[in-house]
């Protein structure tokens, strides 16, 4: 979890991506000082920036009732080490996104001690692919639409939303949104090799959880995946938590990738709490042994944590500051806020052994 107060006397410091021997001192919930006497008690590390949060600690942020929900799910990311995330709307009503962008926004201009910050929402539907929904609610799906897009960005802020290049109306959709300053994420997409190339030459500059929800890597014709893994321009987004992606393909792909990959883990509402039945916007699922599903046995976000994350990334011999920053910095400079996902004096800190 982030540190609130204290001296520790860790090993090393990650501090603004260089690491500094010593231990370190954090004052109500802020680094004030590095280089103390050192110690054998792990690696002080900045917050983790997450930009995929659909849920967290139980509470579904499609389903949050109001500012308070939103703000005890802020707190238990705090609590499991994130200090700053993307809310992750699935597809779902409009007139619901519309009351949730609402409620997000009040927690996001007013940020209290001891919750993660709200950088902004993504929103991952619902201008996505009718044949690689995965578990969003198909009939919720609408092609893009720039007047909509217009409507949720005069609701509040909006940092990243998801679409299906092959889409009718996409292309123009991408582009309009690069203009108003929105990242866009290629996701939830049947697109082949042209049709991904297109979408990040009208301005996508990322993809949404790698290999899930797109073309296969067994398929006869490329697309979206191989795209992303091949283009240095792009950044990649993808899960570790051992569940939605196979640990070689993990692999290989970061290979492909490496230092230009960033890590979540499509936390929804069952995160940290163990084996049950949870919402995820309109759709039940159902954890059982890490595994969140709809009741057909499609996967259904995920109920890992980015700390498990990073001891994957270690066990699958990633480089350790190619798997911190992808949890931290690089989430951070891809929503152009530097100052996060960095530690130094002034941020939140947390500290982890291995």
């Amino acid at each position: 979890m982030l540190i609130t107060q204290g001296s520790f006397a860790t090993n090393r410091a990650y501090i603004d991506n260089n690491w500094v021997d010593g231990g370190i001192k954090v004052t109500d919930n802020k680094l004030t000082s590095y280089g103390e006497a050192a110690g054998l008690e792990g690696m002080a590390l900045p917050g983790f920036v997450d930009l995929q949060v659909n849920g967290h600690g139980g509470i579904d942020i499609l389903k949050a009732k109001d500012v308070a929900e939103i703000r005890k799910l802020s707190r238990s990311l705090f609590e499991s080490g994130v200090a700053a995330y993307l809310p992750t709307l699935i597809t779902g009503p409009i007139e619901n996104h519309l009351r949730v962008i609402s409620l997000l926004e009040q927690v996001r201009k007013e940020p209290m001690p001891g919750e993660a910050v709200i950088i902004g929402t993504h929103l991952e539907g619902p201008f996505i692919s009718p044949d690689k929904p995965g578990v969003h609610p198909v009939k919720y799906i609408l092609e893009p639409d720039l007047k909509l897009l217009g409507e949720f960005i005069r609701a509040g802020k909006i940092s990243q939303v998801t679409i299906a290049p092959e889409r009718a109306g996409a292309i123009e959709a991408i582009k309009f949104l690069v203009d108003s300053g929105v990242v866009v994420s290629l996701g939830h997409s049947n697109a082949n090799t042209k049709e991904s190339n297109a979408g990040f030459d009208a301005g996508a500059r990322t993809v949404t959880h790698l290999w899930n929800a797109m073309r296969k890597k067994t398929e006869n014709e490329s697309g979206l995946a191989q795209v992303a893994l091949e283009r240095e321009d792009v950044i990649v987004q993808l899960i570790i938590d051992g569940v939605h992606l196979d640990k070689q393909l993990a692999i290989d792909s970061i290979k492909q990738c490496s230092n230009r990959f960033i890590v979540t883990v499509d936390a929804v509402a069952a995160a940290g709490l163990g084996d049950g039945s949870f919402a995820l916007g309109e759709v039940e699922i159902n954890v059982k042994e890490n595994r969140a599903t709809r009741a057909d046995g499609t996967l259904a976000g995920g109920v890992g944590s980015l700390r498990n994350s990073l001891s994957l990334m270690w066990e699958y011999g990633v480089a350790l500051e190619d798997a911190i920053d992808s949890l931290t910095s690089r989430p951070a400079d891809l929503m152009g806020m530097p100052e996060l996902g960095r530690l130094n004096l002034g941020s939140p800190a947390q500290i982890w052994s291995f």
